[in-house]
């Protein structure tokens, strides 16, 4: 991939490479980190709400 590759914008690539360059960065991480996030956030409004009364 060259510095020209990285400059270009979406609009800028036609649907196939854009597709490729999807497939190319997609992560599988599945749902762990929105499962995370959430206990992470309650826990953080738990706080919030056990010490500020």
């Amino acid at each position: 991939m060259s510095d020209q590759d990285l400059t270009k914008q979406d609009e800028d690539i036609s649907a196939p490479e854009f597709t490729a360059e999807e497939a190319f960065d997609e992560r599988k991480f599945g749902n762990w980190p929105e499962v995370v996030g959430l206990i992470f956030t309650a826990f953080v409004c738990w706080l919030i709400f056990n010490f500020r009364g």
